[in-house]
């Protein structure tokens, strides 16, 4: 059998798995039609995340996709068409941006893998109020397709920015991690597909030149060892790669794990960290240095603690994991079944338990050194798209920030770097800016939670109609 047949038979292999298998239970969103011409939010707090300021009763009208007014509330009657919403006892936000998302990617315990549900994925994030996901990572043919999708309205979801496929070592991260767990009768198709492997300065031009024709929206780098001890970037390398993006007019960002992978990634032009120093407590003179660079840094605390709680018995599910994920997906996570091992990765999962509190101690003091946290999921195993995110506003609350400061973290933060602009026309709540927006009970100024108390969804200024998935046994 010749190597075209093997990849075509293996292709096949999983198209037919994609097409016998039950569709999981999911979310459902839509859309209100016809489009309201107008929407108007009544008597309702708005709060101002540039200033940190929660104005009450003020009724906001919506139309064209954008915010049009923001009155003192029954200052004015709503337009006879509008679709009005009440906002008594809750406050307007604008909506929330997963900085670490991936659409392409399964939630499944590590032992019992699954295939992606992408579109799936994106009506959850929707649901829960994430209307803007940067997905650094996406390996998936379509990927810049299903962005334009999404842009045009042929598919529900949130705006998507997508770094396509991400660039590593041979054999690193995420390659190792392939092969390790994905099944003998796949695992070796899909190894050296799930990321771009580079290896010097003129694969590194060439690979960047392939992925710029699709005008992605930054280009992903990993300097980090997953396993502990894989191969990872060279600095050269990676300094290769974001300086061929450079030339493109594009922005490179990088998964990191250490303090070392940090200084790498800032010194080779990177625009951003993804992940934090999550393998240890960053030095206190690194401090200072890493502030120095002035580079935003996603933190993603979740993820690692998510898989830190993998030996710790039962998972307690939030209310909006309830809502969003089958419950016979949530339930599997526990027990661990006899005799599983994570084989490789049994030395980073150790690492990994034992800096829990590091990695939460790192990001309250670099914010208090300076450096702008964003908030990111990184959607996998046991991290849920849309309530993963939600997780991790409570982290980066516990971590020290203030709330005003968790909500800036998802919001304005990212638009800022996202548009490349001081001053986007999105991320806030006030007249002019997109109609992105989340109405929530309660006043998340004082308690993030209230965040995932959510009352309604808006998108370019369009209602959405939210239902559940189906657990009959919640």
């Amino acid at each position: 059998m010749n190597r075209r047949t093997v990849f075509a038979c293996a292709a096949l292999a999983a198209a037919v798995l994609v097409a016998c298998a039950s569709p999981a239970p999911s979310v459902r969103v839509a859309r209100s039609e016809p489009r309201p011409s107008a929407v108007w939010i009544a008597d309702v707090a708005v709060l101002d995340v540039a200033t940190g300021k929660r104005t009450p009763a003020r009724d906001v009208l919506v139309a064209d996709g954008r915010i049009a007014a923001i009155t003192r509330s029954g200052a004015s009657a709503p337009p006879a068409a509008a679709v009005v919403l009440s906002g008594k006892g809750a406050t307007l936000v604008p909506g929330l941006v997963d900085m670490h998302g991936h659409v392409y990617a399964n939630s499944n315990p590590i032992w019992n893998p699954g295939l992606p549900d992408p579109e799936a994925n994106l009506r959850a994030y929707l649901y829960c109020g994430v209307t803007t996901v940067f997905d650094p990572g996406d390996q998936s043919e379509d990927a810049f397709a299903r962005r334009a999708r999404v842009a045009s309205g042929e598919l529900a979801g949130p705006h998507i920015y997508t770094a396509g496929p991400l660039h590593t070592a041979p054999e690193g991260h995420p390659i190792a991690l392939v092969r390790e767990f994905a099944p003998w009768w796949i695992g070796w198709y899909v190894a050296p597909r799930v990321a771009v492997a580079v290896d010097s300065v003129e694969e590194a031009n060439a690979a960047v030149d392939r992925v710029a024709e699709h005008q992605p929206d930054a280009v992903k780098i990993v300097i980090d060892e997953i396993p502990l001890g894989a191969p990872r970037l060279r600095p050269e390398v990676a300094r290769a790669i974001a300086d061929r993006a450079r030339s493109h007019g594009l922005r490179t960002v990088a998964h990191i794990g250490t303090t070392r992978d940090a200084i790498i990634a800032a010194e080779s032009g990177v625009a951003m960290w993804m992940h934090g120093v999550y393998k240890e407590r960053i030095p206190d003179p690194e401090i200072a240095v890493l502030a120095g660079y002035h580079i935003p840094m996603v933190a993603t605390i979740e993820v690692f603690d998510s898989y830190a709680r993998l030996r710790s018995g039962p998972r307690v599910a939030t209310a909006l994991e309830r809502e969003t994920v089958p419950a016979a997906l949530l339930d599997s996570f526990s027990p661990v079944p006899e005799g599983f091992s994570v084989g490789s990765l049994t030395s980073w999962q150790e690492l990994n338990e034992q800096a829990v509190s590091a990695r939460s101690e790192n990001v309250r003091r670099l914010h208090a050194a300076g450096v702008t946290i964003f908030a990111g999921s990184d959607t996998q195993s046991g991290v849920f798209p849309g309530p993963g995110l939600h997780r991790e506003l409570q982290n980066l609350a516990r971590a020290g920030l203030t709330p005003i400061e968790v909500i800036r973290a998802a919001t304005l933060g990212p638009a800022r770097f996202l548009a490349q602009s001081d001053t986007p026309d999105w991320g806030n709540v006030a007249v002019g800016q997109r109609a992105d927006l989340l109405l929530v009970e309660g006043d998340p100024t004082r308690d993030v939670a209230a965040l995932s108390a959510i009352r309604a969804v808006l998108q370019d200024g369009v209602p959405i109609t939210r239902t559940p998935v189906e657990n009959p046994d919640r």
